[in-house]
């Protein structure tokens, strides 16, 4: 197949493909609650310091991860740290599940640009049976670490509200210093378009 068949081909694919990298990103969905509503962090530094967290730490479903320090701060008794463990590993093995049914998807489609003929119908089947299949698995998931989080008492339960306040305070500082900035930045353009349409009147009057 010559390079540009295999451009086109791919292009022709490409809603085919992107569909399913969106929705296998959201099969996580029922175990991955975030902070509380408020959106995924930015940039590469957050983003990184993120995955540590949901990796190391305590994620409870519908409030956030909480940090390994977090959650040592906690001082989970033996049946706590037991409950924990086995949330944290079932998350590590619904992970590890997905990288491995991504790199399959990416090999049927090599295999298939590889012989020159392209087959979205089995993609798609592809995409829909690891769908199926995580999203059972995220929800076992997440009833692990509602487990998890059952087992803590008052006490541990205050703690962890009172480090989800606080990140929630600073998340609300974030986002009003973003919108002040946007609202800063949109002013300023505002003024320099007026002022590049007084010149251009003037000069229309003149003629």
């Amino acid at each position: 197949m010559s390079r540009y068949a295999i451009r086109s081909s791919l292009a022709a694919l490409s809603f085919v493909v992107a569909a399913g990298g969106l929705a296998g990103a959201a099969v996580a969905a029922p175990g991955m609650g975030g902070m509380d509503g408020m959106g995924q962090a930015h940039g590469k530094y957050h983003g990184h310091h993120r995955g540590m967290m949901m990796r190391d730490g305590f994620r409870v479903p519908g409030i956030g991860p909480l940090s390994q320090k977090q959650v040592d701060a906690l001082k989970l008794d033996a049946k706590q740290q037991a409950a924990f463990d086995a949330a944290r590993q079932a998350q590590r093995d619904l992970h590890t599940a997905m990288r491995e049914a991504g790199a399959k998807r990416h090999e049927l489609l090599a295999s298939q640009l590889e012989g020159g003929k392209l087959d979205p119908r089995a993609l798609v089947a592809r995409h829909d049976e690891n769908r199926d299949q995580f999203s059972k698995q995220a929800e076992q998931v997440r009833e692990k670490w509602l487990a998890a989080w059952d087992s803590l008492n008052d006490g541990q339960r205050q703690q962890v509200t009172e480090i989800v306040k606080e990140r929630h305070a600073k998340m609300q500082e974030r986002r009003a210093k973003m919108q002040e900035r946007r609202a800063n930045r949109e002013e300023r353009q505002g003024r320099g378009a007026g002022q590049a349409q007084a010149p251009a009147s003037g000069a229309a009057q003149s003629n």
